[in-house]
């Protein structure tokens, strides 16, 4: 499970705004091949990318790489390009249940071959709601799948499939479908036991509502959230870190529940689901 709370996406084909993110706190930064970057210039991309990463050296760990979709025209370049002793793993974007990543994971075998005895290394965030069928195909995550670091879930791109303007009533709340997206999402992160992040915010300029949302989405379970604009990396950082009142309560939980059982911790019974999550705000 990936312990990183805020994943900015940077355009793949800016060496500035990849400079600029590389200077950011964002936990991890998803350099993007697909969405943010012209067909005429996905080749650009990768050189630039490429090039920025060797020259910057940055931690591995927060690199990642969105990828085109698996049946585009543009994925197999992508596979022959791919920085692999410099990233920590790929997103995949359009991915429809556990086929897609099957199907991943055989591409990533002989990306990761080619580049020498790294088998197994790379990890995964698929984004899982940009198409109905992906959503449909939530149920078949029950249990943890080799790579997978994270699902993602978006809501710009199931509007377009579901044919509607806004995914949003005038409220600002997302609308019956995209909730039902983003709670599937949740639920099948916590059957595949790994992270869930949440969707990015595309009114980048509301830091309050960024906020709000930060916080709702941590209260609901999520880990992590999306990002498309470095200004937006403070409020999530700040949203999906403990509190000090969170850590001081998960270690009165660890410390009672040491020898296993239950305990009564602040007046309250806890035990096994309360010792996980503590031990998870405290990692």
């Amino acid at each position: 499970m990936s312990r990183a709370r805020s994943w900015l996406f940077v355009p793949g084909d800016s060496a500035r705004k990849i400079e600029r993110a590389l200077g950011s706190d964002a936990d991890a930064l998803i350099f993007d091949w697909e969405d943010a970057v012209a067909p005429a210039a996905k080749g650009a991309a990768r050189e630039v990318t490429v090039a920025a990463l060797a020259a910057a050296r940055p931690l591995r760990a927060r690199c990642w790489i969105r990828l085109n979709a698996l049946d585009s025209p543009h994925f197999a370049d992508d596979l022959a390009s791919l920085p692999v002793a410099a990233i920590a793993g790929v997103v995949l974007p359009k991915a429809c249940g556990l086929g897609d990543l099957e199907r991943l994971g055989v591409a990533l075998d002989a990306a990761e071959s080619a580049a020498g005895p790294r088998a197994g290394d790379l990890g995964v965030v698929a984004i899982v709601t940009e198409t109905a069928g992906s959503v449909l195909a939530l149920g078949e995550f029950r249990r943890p799948v080799p790579r997978l670091a994270a699902l993602m879930w978006g809501a710009e791109d199931l509007a377009g499939d579901l044919g509607v303007a806004r995914n949003r009533d005038s409220s600002g709340t997302y609308r019956a479908p995209f909730r039902l997206a983003r709670n599937m999402t949740l639920l099948a992160a916590a059957a595949a036991q790994c992270s869930a992040i949440d969707a990015v915010r595309v009114d980048f300029r509301d830091l309050d509502a960024l906020a709000t949302e930060s916080c709702e989405a941590r209260a609901d379970g999520f880990t992590a959230k999306a990002a498309i604009h470095p200004d937006q990396i403070a409020r999530i950082n700040r949203a999906f870190a403990p509190t000090d009142e969170e850590r001081a309560w998960a270690e009165r939980v660890v410390t009672a529940l040491a020898g296993g059982g239950l305990a009564i911790v602040d007046g309250r019974m806890v035990d096994a689901p309360h010792l996980r999550l503590a031990r998870r705000i405290l990692s």
